[in-house]
Protein backbone atom coordinates (compact mmCIF):
# COMPACT_ATOMS: atom_id res chain seq x y z
CA UNK A 1 0.00 0.00 0.00
CA UNK A 2 1.42 3.38 -1.00
CA UNK A 3 0.92 6.48 1.11
CA UNK A 4 1.25 10.25 0.67
CA UNK A 5 0.91 12.52 3.67
CA UNK A 6 -0.91 15.82 3.21
CA UNK A 7 -1.53 18.75 5.51
CA UNK A 8 -4.70 17.31 7.03
CA UNK A 9 -4.90 13.88 5.52
CA UNK A 10 -3.11 10.62 4.84
CA UNK A 11 -3.71 9.70 1.22
CA UNK A 12 -3.26 6.04 0.38
CA UNK A 13 -3.66 3.72 -2.57
CA UNK A 14 -4.25 0.03 -1.93
CA UNK A 15 -4.34 -2.84 -4.40
CA UNK A 16 -7.49 -4.94 -4.35
CA UNK A 17 -7.63 -8.63 -5.27
CA UNK A 18 -7.28 -8.76 -9.04
CA UNK A 19 -4.89 -5.80 -9.17
CA UNK A 20 -7.33 -2.86 -9.24
CA UNK A 21 -6.21 0.16 -7.20
CA UNK A 22 -8.44 1.92 -4.66
CA UNK A 23 -7.55 5.40 -3.44
CA UNK A 24 -8.69 6.79 -0.11
CA UNK A 25 -7.90 9.42 2.50
CA UNK A 26 -8.29 9.47 6.27
CA UNK A 27 -9.49 12.41 8.35
CA UNK A 28 -10.36 13.09 11.95
CA UNK A 29 -8.90 11.05 14.82
CA UNK A 30 -6.83 8.07 13.60
CA UNK A 31 -7.67 6.27 16.86
CA UNK A 32 -11.35 7.21 16.83
CA UNK A 33 -14.48 5.24 16.02
CA UNK A 34 -14.48 4.32 12.30
CA UNK A 35 -16.83 6.05 9.88
CA UNK A 36 -16.64 5.36 6.14
CA UNK A 37 -17.62 8.47 4.18
CA UNK A 38 -18.96 8.10 0.61
CA UNK A 39 -18.60 11.19 -1.56
CA UNK A 40 -21.21 12.72 -3.83
CA UNK A 41 -21.28 13.29 -7.59
CA UNK A 42 -19.02 14.49 -9.08
CA UNK A 43 -16.68 14.43 -6.12
CA UNK A 44 -13.79 12.53 -4.58
CA UNK A 45 -12.11 11.37 -1.38
CA UNK A 46 -11.11 15.01 -0.77
CA UNK A 47 -14.67 15.95 0.20
CA UNK A 48 -14.13 14.14 3.51
CA UNK A 49 -11.69 16.85 4.50
CA UNK A 50 -14.57 19.11 5.54
CA UNK A 51 -15.02 16.80 8.53
CA UNK A 52 -11.35 16.65 9.55
CA UNK A 53 -11.39 19.14 12.44
CA UNK A 54 -14.79 18.04 13.69
CA UNK A 55 -13.77 14.39 13.38
CA UNK A 56 -10.81 15.05 15.68
CA UNK A 57 -13.05 16.80 18.19
CA UNK A 58 -15.63 14.00 18.19
CA UNK A 59 -12.99 11.26 18.03
CA UNK A 60 -14.17 9.80 14.74
CA UNK A 61 -11.82 8.11 12.29
CA UNK A 62 -13.18 9.12 8.88
CA UNK A 63 -12.15 6.93 5.95
CA UNK A 64 -13.01 8.55 2.63
CA UNK A 65 -12.50 6.36 -0.48
CA UNK A 66 -12.66 7.28 -4.16
CA UNK A 67 -15.20 5.20 -6.06
CA UNK A 68 -13.84 3.23 -9.05
CA UNK A 69 -12.89 5.60 -11.86
CA UNK A 70 -12.79 8.63 -9.53
CA UNK A 71 -9.66 10.30 -8.18
CA UNK A 72 -6.95 7.74 -7.47
CA UNK A 73 -9.17 4.67 -7.95
CA UNK A 74 -8.97 2.58 -11.12
CA UNK A 75 -12.00 2.19 -13.33
CA UNK A 76 -13.92 -1.06 -12.82
CA UNK A 77 -15.53 -2.75 -15.81
CA UNK A 78 -19.09 -3.86 -15.23
CA UNK A 79 -19.36 -2.09 -11.88
CA UNK A 80 -22.71 -2.09 -10.07
CA UNK A 81 -23.91 -0.54 -6.83
CA UNK A 82 -23.56 -3.93 -5.22
CA UNK A 83 -19.87 -4.08 -6.17
CA UNK A 84 -19.06 -1.25 -3.78
CA UNK A 85 -19.64 -3.08 -0.46
CA UNK A 86 -17.10 -5.68 -1.60
CA UNK A 87 -14.44 -2.98 -1.97
CA UNK A 88 -15.34 -1.51 1.42
CA UNK A 89 -15.13 -4.91 3.08
CA UNK A 90 -11.62 -5.45 1.72
CA UNK A 91 -10.57 -1.92 2.66
CA UNK A 92 -11.88 -2.38 6.20
CA UNK A 93 -9.96 -5.66 6.51
CA UNK A 94 -6.72 -4.00 5.38
CA UNK A 95 -7.25 -1.21 7.93
CA UNK A 96 -8.04 -3.83 10.59
CA UNK A 97 -11.52 -2.40 11.14
CA UNK A 98 -14.12 -5.02 12.00
CA UNK A 99 -17.22 -2.88 12.50
CA UNK A 100 -17.93 0.64 11.29
CA UNK A 101 -20.56 3.21 10.35
CA UNK A 102 -21.22 4.53 6.85
CA UNK A 103 -22.25 8.01 5.71
CA UNK A 104 -23.23 8.83 2.13
CA UNK A 105 -23.86 12.35 0.85
CA UNK A 106 -25.94 13.08 -2.27
CA UNK A 107 -24.65 10.64 -4.93
CA UNK A 108 -22.95 8.71 -2.13
CA UNK A 109 -26.33 7.96 -0.54
CA UNK A 110 -27.12 4.92 -2.70
CA UNK A 111 -23.68 3.50 -1.89
CA UNK A 112 -24.27 3.89 1.85
CA UNK A 113 -27.62 2.13 1.44
CA UNK A 114 -26.03 -0.69 -0.59
CA UNK A 115 -23.28 -1.18 2.00
CA UNK A 116 -25.74 -1.23 4.90
CA UNK A 117 -27.83 -3.78 3.03
CA UNK A 118 -24.97 -6.08 2.05
CA UNK A 119 -22.84 -5.86 5.22
CA UNK A 120 -25.37 -5.87 8.09
CA UNK A 121 -22.97 -7.71 10.41
CA UNK A 122 -20.26 -5.08 9.98
CA UNK A 123 -22.17 -1.81 9.58
CA UNK A 124 -23.39 -0.60 12.99
CA UNK A 125 -25.09 2.55 11.70
CA UNK A 126 -25.87 4.19 8.35
CA UNK A 127 -26.42 7.81 7.46
CA UNK A 128 -27.74 9.33 4.25
CA UNK A 129 -27.52 13.09 3.70
CA UNK A 130 -29.55 14.51 0.77
CA UNK A 131 -29.02 11.10 -0.84
CA UNK A 132 -30.39 10.08 -4.21
CA UNK A 133 -33.13 7.48 -4.25
CA UNK A 134 -33.99 5.34 -7.31
CA UNK A 135 -34.50 8.05 -9.91
CA UNK A 136 -37.06 6.22 -12.05
CA UNK A 137 -39.79 5.96 -9.42
CA UNK A 138 -43.04 7.87 -10.17
CA UNK A 139 -42.92 11.52 -9.01
CA UNK A 140 -39.66 10.97 -7.07
CA UNK A 141 -38.03 13.82 -9.03
CA UNK A 142 -40.79 16.34 -8.28
CA UNK A 143 -39.39 19.60 -6.93
CA UNK A 144 -35.98 19.30 -8.60
CA UNK A 145 -34.59 21.59 -11.30
CA UNK A 146 -36.25 20.78 -14.65
CA UNK A 147 -32.81 20.35 -16.23
CA UNK A 148 -31.88 17.75 -13.62
CA UNK A 149 -35.16 15.91 -14.13
CA UNK A 150 -34.48 15.79 -17.86
CA UNK A 151 -30.96 14.53 -17.20
CA UNK A 152 -32.08 11.61 -15.04
CA UNK A 153 -34.62 10.57 -17.65
CA UNK A 154 -31.96 10.83 -20.35
CA UNK A 155 -29.33 8.75 -18.51
CA UNK A 156 -31.88 5.97 -18.09
CA UNK A 157 -33.20 5.96 -21.64
CA UNK A 158 -30.01 6.95 -23.51
CA UNK A 159 -27.13 5.82 -21.23
CA UNK A 160 -24.32 7.07 -23.48
CA UNK A 161 -25.34 10.66 -22.67
CA UNK A 162 -23.77 10.16 -19.23
CA UNK A 163 -20.31 10.64 -20.77
CA UNK A 164 -20.86 14.12 -22.27
CA UNK A 165 -22.69 15.04 -19.05
CA UNK A 166 -19.57 14.15 -17.07
CA UNK A 167 -17.36 16.15 -19.41
CA UNK A 168 -19.74 19.07 -19.03
CA UNK A 169 -19.55 18.81 -15.24
CA UNK A 170 -15.77 19.13 -15.33
CA UNK A 171 -15.92 22.13 -17.66
CA UNK A 172 -18.49 23.79 -15.45
CA UNK A 173 -16.21 23.23 -12.44
CA UNK A 174 -13.21 24.72 -14.22
CA UNK A 175 -14.94 27.81 -15.57
CA UNK A 176 -18.26 28.09 -13.73
CA UNK A 177 -16.99 30.19 -10.83
CA UNK A 178 -15.94 32.92 -13.26
CA UNK A 179 -19.48 32.98 -14.64
CA UNK A 180 -21.06 32.66 -11.18
CA UNK A 181 -22.81 29.50 -12.33
CA UNK A 182 -23.38 28.14 -8.83
CA UNK A 183 -26.40 30.45 -8.69
CA UNK A 184 -27.84 28.44 -11.56
CA UNK A 185 -26.86 24.97 -10.28
CA UNK A 186 -28.08 25.40 -6.70
CA UNK A 187 -31.61 26.63 -6.17
CA UNK A 188 -31.82 27.05 -2.40
CA UNK A 189 -30.98 30.50 -1.03
CA UNK A 190 -28.95 28.89 1.75
CA UNK A 191 -26.78 27.07 -0.83
CA UNK A 192 -26.18 30.23 -2.86
CA UNK A 193 -25.21 32.15 0.25
CA UNK A 194 -22.68 29.51 1.26
CA UNK A 195 -21.22 29.34 -2.24
CA UNK A 196 -20.73 33.10 -2.36
CA UNK A 197 -17.75 32.47 -0.08
CA UNK A 198 -14.65 32.19 -2.34
CA UNK A 199 -13.02 29.81 0.15
CA UNK A 200 -15.90 27.36 -0.11
CA UNK A 201 -15.83 27.68 -3.90
CA UNK A 202 -12.11 26.87 -3.94
CA UNK A 203 -12.50 23.78 -1.75
CA UNK A 204 -15.39 22.45 -3.82
CA UNK A 205 -13.51 23.15 -7.06
CA UNK A 206 -10.45 21.20 -5.95
CA UNK A 207 -12.56 18.30 -4.71
CA UNK A 208 -14.65 18.12 -7.87
CA UNK A 209 -11.77 18.38 -10.32
CA UNK A 210 -10.06 15.52 -8.47
CA UNK A 211 -13.07 13.35 -9.37
CA UNK A 212 -11.93 13.45 -13.00
CA UNK A 213 -8.25 12.67 -12.39
CA UNK A 214 -8.72 9.18 -13.86
CA UNK A 215 -10.96 10.32 -16.70
CA UNK A 216 -14.70 10.46 -17.26
CA UNK A 217 -15.77 6.82 -17.34
CA UNK A 218 -16.14 6.43 -13.57
CA UNK A 219 -18.40 9.48 -13.08
CA UNK A 220 -20.36 8.54 -16.20
CA UNK A 221 -20.92 5.02 -14.86
CA UNK A 222 -22.38 6.47 -11.67
CA UNK A 223 -25.03 8.38 -13.60
CA UNK A 224 -26.16 5.19 -15.32
CA UNK A 225 -26.18 3.17 -12.09
CA UNK A 226 -28.36 5.72 -10.31
CA UNK A 227 -31.01 5.36 -13.01
CA UNK A 228 -31.21 1.55 -13.28
CA UNK A 229 -32.12 -1.33 -10.96
CA UNK A 230 -29.94 -1.10 -7.85
CA UNK A 231 -29.88 -4.82 -7.20
CA UNK A 232 -31.47 -4.56 -3.74
CA UNK A 233 -34.55 -3.13 -2.03
CA UNK A 234 -33.92 -0.51 0.70
CA UNK A 235 -36.85 -2.13 2.49
CA UNK A 236 -34.45 -4.97 3.35
CA UNK A 237 -31.95 -2.76 5.18
CA UNK A 238 -31.76 -3.80 8.83
CA UNK A 239 -29.09 -1.35 10.00
CA UNK A 240 -30.11 1.65 12.16
CA UNK A 241 -30.31 4.55 9.71
CA UNK A 242 -30.53 8.33 9.96
CA UNK A 243 -31.58 10.58 7.09
CA UNK A 244 -31.02 14.32 6.66
CA UNK A 245 -32.62 16.51 3.97
CA UNK A 246 -33.39 20.17 3.27
CA UNK A 247 -36.91 20.99 2.19
CA UNK A 248 -35.70 23.69 -0.23
CA UNK A 249 -33.28 21.37 -2.04
CA UNK A 250 -33.61 21.64 -5.82
CA UNK A 251 -30.78 19.17 -6.54
CA UNK A 252 -32.23 16.19 -4.67
CA UNK A 253 -35.95 16.13 -3.97
CA UNK A 254 -37.17 15.93 -0.37
CA UNK A 255 -39.39 13.12 -1.69
CA UNK A 256 -36.25 10.98 -1.86
CA UNK A 257 -35.73 11.36 1.87
CA UNK A 258 -39.35 10.45 2.49
CA UNK A 259 -38.91 7.41 0.25
CA UNK A 260 -36.00 6.12 2.37
CA UNK A 261 -37.86 6.90 5.59
CA UNK A 262 -40.82 4.84 4.43
CA UNK A 263 -38.67 2.00 3.16
CA UNK A 264 -36.06 1.57 5.91
CA UNK A 265 -37.66 0.19 9.04
CA UNK A 266 -36.98 2.32 12.12
CA UNK A 267 -35.09 5.03 10.22
CA UNK A 268 -35.17 8.64 11.41
CA UNK A 269 -35.67 11.50 8.96
CA UNK A 270 -34.52 15.01 9.90
CA UNK A 271 -35.73 17.82 7.63
CA UNK A 272 -34.19 21.29 7.79
CA UNK A 273 -36.78 23.94 6.79
CA UNK A 274 -35.66 26.47 4.21
CA UNK A 275 -32.36 24.72 3.54
CA UNK A 276 -30.95 23.02 0.49
CA UNK A 277 -28.36 20.62 -0.80
CA UNK A 278 -25.35 21.67 1.27
CA UNK A 279 -26.58 20.69 4.73
CA UNK A 280 -23.71 18.20 4.96
CA UNK A 281 -21.60 21.32 5.58
CA UNK A 282 -23.96 23.61 7.46
CA UNK A 283 -25.15 20.87 9.83
CA UNK A 284 -21.99 18.77 10.01
CA UNK A 285 -21.94 18.83 13.82
CA UNK A 286 -25.52 17.50 14.10
CA UNK A 287 -24.79 14.76 11.59
CA UNK A 288 -21.49 13.50 12.99
CA UNK A 289 -22.63 13.63 16.61
CA UNK A 290 -25.28 11.07 15.70
CA UNK A 291 -22.55 8.52 15.00
CA UNK A 292 -20.76 9.30 18.25
CA UNK A 293 -23.93 8.81 20.27
CA UNK A 294 -24.56 5.47 18.58
CA UNK A 295 -21.11 4.16 19.52
CA UNK A 296 -21.69 5.29 23.07
CA UNK A 297 -24.86 3.21 23.41
CA UNK A 298 -24.60 0.25 25.79
CA UNK A 299 -24.56 -3.22 24.22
Amino acid sequence: MSQENGKHRAVRVMTLPGGRRLGFAEYGDPKGKPLFYFHGWPSSRLSGEKYDVLGKKLRLRIVSPDRPGFGLSDYQEGRTLMSWPEDISVLADVLKIQKFSVLGVSGGGPYAAATAYKLPKRVVKAGIVVGLAPTWLPHILDGMFPAFIFGWILYRTVPWTSLPASIGAKLQTQFGSVLNMHHLLFGAKSDKKLLDDPRVQAVLRRDTLEAFRSGFRGPARDLVLYTHDWGFDPNDIRVPTNLWYGDDDKNVSILMGKYYAKKIQGSKLTVYPGEGHLISRTHANDILKTFVSWYERPD
